[in-house]
Order: structure tokens, then sequence, then C-alpha cells
């Protein structure tokens, strides 16, 4: 799905709202005000606030979807896994905003889980980390028998973890700004989540 300019004004400004203030507690007016627009424009492009919403989702997803292309270019099965979980936590640390919704809006996020865009979202990143597996058992280096699914909920539930205890994590880690953190995410996060997979994949049972 293709967005004019006007529209990605519009989608950004409730993007921003809805981590501020919440869904509920956003108007269609403040998100008109906020874009610079008039609820007119809104009502015509998406219909309501709950097609907004709806929409929304539908434009950010492709952004959390993992790189089969990249991904194909990398014939080693171990790099294949740092590259993965590289560009996962990259993504997903870019659009920390969704993600703050997603943490304090439980309305929110019980609409996302159950969208049909977030189920292709999941659905296409289970296949992909399937793929990654299967083709290291081929060549010898993973262990048969990991479930993809395990994989994929031990990523999210890291990074979701890491947005839903933000104060309390940069306290512990004794980080003093927003920007420190996110650069600790996409470091030394990202490589321990690496090691961590990399080590239940190559593991003997």
């Amino acid at each position: 799905m293709e967005f004019n300019e006007k529209q990605i004004d519009i989608l950004l400004a409730a993007e921003r709202l809805f981590a501020t203030k919440g869904f509920d507690g956003t108007s269609v007016r403040d998100i008109a005000n906020e874009a610079n627009v008039n609820v007119a424009m809104i009502n015509y492009y998406f219909g309501s606030k709950d097609k907004l919403l709806d929409t929304f989702f539908e434009w950010r997803v492709p952004d959390f979807m993992i790189n089969v292309d990249e991904l194909a270019l990398i014939d080693n099965a171990l790099d294949k896994i740092d590259a993965m979980v590289d560009k996962s936590f990259k993504s997903m640390n870019s659009h920390r905003k969704l993600y703050h919704i997603i943490t304090i809006e439980s309305s929110l996020k019980q609409r996302m889980l159950i969208s049909e865009a977030f189920r292709k979202l999941k659905l296409h990143n289970l296949e992909v980390i399937s793929s990654v597996i299967n083709a290291g058992v081929e060549q010898g280096v993973f262990k048969a028998g990991y479930d993809p699914i395990l994989i994929h909920s031990m990523m999210m539930g890291v990074f979701m973890n890491f947005q839903m205890n933000h104060c309390f994590l940069q306290d512990q880690l004794h980080i003093d700004n927003d920007e420190d953190y996110a650069n600790y995410i996409e470091t030394t996060l990202t490589e321990f989540i690496q090691k961590t997979i990399k080590a239940l994949l190559t593991y003997e049972k």
C-alpha cells in the first residue's frame, strides 16, 4: 500500500500522539492539529480513528519484516543469525514509539495483536527464522529440533522487556539518556541475543 505525503504526515502525527496521550486520549481533532490538516481530510483518507489505526499498522508492519533477500546473500549459518538479529533489533529500535504505544496501551496492544497486518508480519518472520534454522541444520552447523517460535518469542520478548522497563533498566545500567539507551540495545543487547541464539542452536542436547 502506497501513501501520499499528506497521509504520511497524518500517520506520523497519530504515532506521536498515541505514544504520548494514548489511543483513547487522542481525538481526531488532536491528530488534525498535530498534522496541520483539517478533520475532513482525515475522514476522507481514513474514515475514522479506528480505521486510521488499522492503516497505521499496515503502514508500519513492512518495516519489521526480516529481509529475505539480504539473508540470502549470506552463506554461513552463524552469520545469518547475526544479521537476522541485528536487522531485527535495529528495525524495532528505530520505531520505539510504536513499541511504547503497545506497552502502555492494552487496548492498542489487543487491536494490534489481532490485526491482519500484524498476523502477516509474525507469519513472515517465523517462516524466515524457520528457513534460517533449517538451512543451518542442513549445513550441519545447527542441531535439529528447535522450534522457530521459541527463537522468535525470545527476540520479541527481550526487546519488549527493554521497552516496558525502560526507566528501571536505564537507571540500573547507569545510562543517562535515551540515545545511549538505544545504542545499548543495538550493540550490547543485540550481541547478547546473537550469542544466545547461536549457543542454543549449536548446543548438543
